[in-house]
């Protein structure tokens, strides 16, 4: 099965879930990120010496060389079992990096909308860390696991990394401060971690939100207030930099909305996200966003922020704000 085979309406805040099972407890991902199912061929495994508990080895698919990680082991399950001819192997790619993801078995896929999905709270541990929610399907609570997280543990290169000093100290930093920032991103650690590097940069004021329907909600507030009390009371942002998977309502919903409401459309959504390949890139497009930039580029976004609100005068000189009706 390969993700590009099933396809969504853009901005419609749907999601399709692909089901799996660990032991007897079901999981799910988002399909976008899976490249290919395939039975588990023990004989193209390649061990690793000294490796995180979870890495298996490397695997052959496709002709390249690509990681396998026992999913069950990353979550810390507990499942004591030896990996056998019948188990799964998931191929995903996000990130602009492919991996496996050994599994006992997979189900099927399902159709589901975004606020149906309920967040997890993070203060359960790790554990907690690596599912960002449930949905209930068929009377059953899935988890939906947060692939993101488990490689940023296992291979910390692929977390949310630091600018360079370049970036960080450019003549233009000044200017930054001036640029009103919404951020859209329901992991507390990518959020936390990215205002932290922003605010690194100089672009100190950033507004963050835990979700898509959260930031939308702030945008339709600002509008109101300025209907109501004239154009001085509130300023929208002169940029929105949106996850696209979130719950409530996604970022690609989301840039749809802004988009299409001519009060708004003036904002500039940057989507930052693990899912952008070319499939995505034409899903960005297609409802408005006027960029899109692969997590974890830290450097890349700023130098875009820079390159949208600093090249560009008119987005400083004459704020963003509406006037009264």
């Amino acid at each position: 099965m390969a993700s590009q085979e099933i396809l969504l309406e853009s901005g419609n805040n749907e999601l399709e879930l692909l089901t799996f099972v660990l032991g007897n407890q079901p999981f799910g991902l988002n399909v976008l990120k899976i490249q290919s199912i395939q039975q588990y061929d023990a004989s193209t495994l390649t061990k690793i010496p000294r490796a995180h508990h979870a890495m298996l080895g490397m695997i052959l698919y496709r002709e390249k060389t690509i990681p396998l990680i026992d999913l069950a082991a990353a979550l810390e399950m507990g499942i004591e079992h030896e990996t056998n001819e019948n188990q799964i192997v998931i191929i995903t790619e996000f990130n602009n990096v492919v991996n496996g993801f050994l599994v006992s078995d997979v189900n099927r896929i399902y159709r589901q909308n975004w606020e149906n999905f309920i967040p997890l709270d993070r203060t359960l541990g790790r554990a907690g860390k690596s599912i960002t929610g449930t949905i209930r399907i068929d009377d059953a609570d899935i988890m939906v696991v947060d692939l993101e997280y488990i490689l940023s543990v296992i291979s910390p290169n692929l977390a949310i990394g630091d600018i360079n000093d370049e970036t960080a100290n450019l003549s233009s930093r000044i200017s930054r401060e001036e640029v009103n920032v919404f951020f859209a991103e329901d992991s507390k650690t990518i959020r936390s971690n990215v205002i932290r590097i922003l605010d690194k940069a100089g672009y100190k004021n950033v507004r963050s939100f835990e979700d898509g329907q959260q930031a939308y909600d702030a945008l339709v507030a600002i509008r109101e207030q300025i209907d109501t009390n004239g154009s001085d009371a509130a300023q929208l942002p002169h940029v929105l930099i949106s996850d696209i998977e979130m719950p409530q309502l996604d970022g690609l919903s989301l840039c749809k909305k802004i988009k299409t409401d001519i009060q708004l459309d003036k904002i500039i959504v940057i989507m930052f996200s693990s899912l952008i390949n070319a499939q995505m890139l034409f899903k960005c497009k297609s409802v408005g966003a006027d960029d899109s930039i692969t997590k974890p580029e830290m450097n890349k976004l700023v130098s875009l922020l820079d390159e949208r609100c600093l090249g560009n005068s008119k987005v400083l000189s004459e704020e963003l704000v509406l006037e009264p009706c």
